[in-house]
This record gives C-alpha cells, sequence and structure tokens, in this order.
C-alpha cells in the first residue's frame, strides 16, 4: 500500500472519528468530556489543593462506587426501561450481606453479595422484561421488599464484619490510585463488552430504539432487557460491597442515596432517557464529571445543601439539554 493511500485513510478515520463526536446523538455526551477535562484545567489553576495526589486520589475513590452503578444502570436505561430504582436498596442491603460474610474471607463475601444482587436483578428483569411490568413500579415495590428482608435481617443494627478487608475499602495499587478505581474499570469494559460485543448487547440496543420492530423482527428482548436488570443488581450490590468494605460495617443507611447518584450519572453523561442511545463509558464520565463538581464544591467550603442543589441544577440542565437535542433529531 502507497504512502498516499495510507494518508488518505488515516484522514479519512479522523473525519470520521470528529463527525462521530460531532453527531446529534453524540453531542451530549462529547461536551460532557469536553467540559469535564475543561474544569479539570480551571480547577487545577484556580482551586487551591485539587491538583494534589491526595486530592486526585479522592476523586477517584469517589467515583468508583457510583460509577460502578451507574454502568449497570446505563444498561437498563439504554434497554429503554428508564431507570432501575432499586439500586440504592440494592446497594444498602448488601453492605449488610458483606459484612456478614466477611468472616468467611473478602472473596467469599464478594461472592455472596454479588450473588445477591445478581438474584435480585434477575427478579425485576423478569417482572420488567418477560411479564411487561412497569420499570419504575416494579422496582420502587422490589426496593421497598429488598429494604424490609435487610431491617428484619440487621433488626435496624450496624452489622461488624468479622475481618478485614481495608486493602479493598481504603488500599491503593499505586501511589494515587486507589484499589476500587481499578474495580471501576474492570466493570466498565465488562459492561461495555457486553453491550457492544455480544448478541445480547445489540438486541439491547435494538430494543431500546423500538421495541415493538425488535419484537417484530424476532429478537430475543425479554432475555436483553433481562440481561441489563441482572448487570445492575450485580453492580450496585458489588458498590454496597465496596462502601462496607471501607470499615467493614453494613448498614441501611449506607449507599442508600445511590439512586440519584447513579441516575445523574447516567443522564449528565449522555446517555438517553428514552433508551437506545448511549454508551457505558458515557455514564462512567457522568460519575467523574460529579466527583469533580462535588470535591470542588467542598475544597471551597460550600455546606453539603448547597452541592445538593448544585448537583440537582446539573443534572436538571442535562435533562432539558437531551430533551433538547432529541427534538432537533426528530426535525
Amino acid at each position: 500500500m502507497s504512502m498516499s493511500v495510507k494518508t488518505d485513510i488515516a484522514k479519512m478515520t479522523r473525519a470520521k472519528w470528529f463527525s462521530g463526536l460531532l453527531a446529534p446523538t453524540r453531542i451530549q455526551a462529547t461536551a460532557v468530556r469536553f467540559a469535564t477535562l475543561a474544569m479539570i484545567a480551571v480547577a487545577a489553576a484556580a482551586v487551591p489543593g485539587f491538583a494534589s495526589v491526595q486530592n486526585l486520589s479522592a476523586v477517584m475513590f469517589s467515583a468508583s462506587a457510583i460509577g460502578i452503578a451507574a454502568c449497570g444502570l446505563a444498561l437498563v436505561t439504554i434497554s429503554g426501561k428508564l431507570f432501575m430504582l432499586s439500586i440504592g436498596a440494592t446497594t444498602a442491603v448488601s453492605t449488610i450481606v458483606f459484612a456478614s460474610l466477611l468472616g468467611y474471607g473478602v472473596p467469599a463475601a464478594l461472592a455472596g453479595t454479588v450473588l445477591i444482587g445478581l438474584i435480585c436483578g434477575l427478579i425485576q428483569g423478569c417482572l420488567v422484561g418477560f411479564l411487561r411490568a412497569n420499570p419504575i413500579i416494579s422496582t420502587i415495590a422490589v426496593a421497598s421488599i429488598i429494604t424490609g428482608i435487610g431491617s428484619w435481617f440487621s433488626a435496624g443494627r450496624t452489622i461488624t464484619g468479622d475481618g478485614t478487608s481495608l486493602w479493598l475499602g481504603v488500599g491503593h495499587v499505586l501511589p494515587g490510585i486507589p484499589n476500587q478505581v481499578l474495580v471501576f474499570v474492570a466493570v466498565l469494559l465488562a459492561a461495555e463488552f457486553l453491550l457492544s460485543r455480544t448478541r445480547v448487547g445489540r438486541e439491547l440496543q435494538l430494543n431500546g430504539i423500538n421495541p415493538v420492530a425488535a419484537e417484530f423482527a424476532g429478537l430475543r428482548t425479554g432475555t436483553a432487557v433481562t440481561a441489563a436488570y441482572c448487570f445492575a443488581g450485580a453492580a450496585a450490590s458489588l458498590s454496597g460491597a465496596l462502601i462496607a468494605s471501607q470499615a467493614a460495617q453494613g448498614n441501611l443507611s449506607l449507599g442508600a442515596d445511590l439512586d440519584f447518584s447513579a441516575t445523574a450519572a447516567v443522564l449528565v453523561g449522555g446517555v438517553s432517557i428514552s433508551g437506545g442511545q448511549g454508551r457505558i463509558y458515557d455514564a462512567a464520565t457522568g460519575a467523574l464529571f460529579l466527583a469533580i463538581v462535588g470535591n470542588i464544591l467542598i475544597l471551597k467550603g460550600y455546606a453539603f445543601d448547597t452541592q445538593l442543589m448544585v448537583k440537582g441544577a446539573v443534572v436538571l440542565l442535562s435533562v432539558l439539554a437531551g430533551a433538547a437535542l432529541t427534538r432537533n433529531r426528530k426535525k
């Protein structure tokens, strides 16, 4: 192949890459990525302490548990089933399960905790994917059941594990890089592989774009939706295990706010609420974006209520931007 042909191919590849970034279905995700990079650059220059190794490690740490849950939730949203509103309950109960099983060792506690989340996701996936139950009502109802079981099991107490899991909770694989970030990256890659490299993932996307056409074409829509919920349940439980591993303790208040945080990460990252559009790394970017926003507000000394208002406003603006882009695509 001549040098000129190679040059032409390289130019076409770059042009296709740039046009993909600016496509109507990707422009919000692209904007969030550039906004994240710009915010890092500005904060590093203007916010004292932001660029320190300890603070950047804290940012990655805070993004990990939320990002893992957001990766699973993104699959549910892309499948066209809006949200899974039992993530917070699943995460909270998972902290109790992890602490209760810690006496058998960290690997056994992790496996048992993720299995519980997988079962919770499977139940919700069957309800929504095969029995066509409303995803919002179904997941809220399951969240109530999960919370009730957790309250009965723990009697409302904090469960302390018989063992230590500090290497998972607060350990670092390298200076400045928490172990939990590696878990986050592993979940991100697994979810992205499921979505983009498997038949179930393609069926899941097509069901999100047009569920009637997908079913008419004979796609396994029920199986695809159930797979998304299973992954989301397992991811929520894994987030709970990471949270519980920090102090080897679990109770129903830990991770209970993950419903909003994971949903915010998915929406801010650019995953379409109407389904079919978006990537898993969009949700991961959203989690990182929100973690940086929260970190800057903390460093600037803003109170917790102000942080909540700012995060809520960011999510609201993202939803409005997504709705505007959807209208433009339909014109």
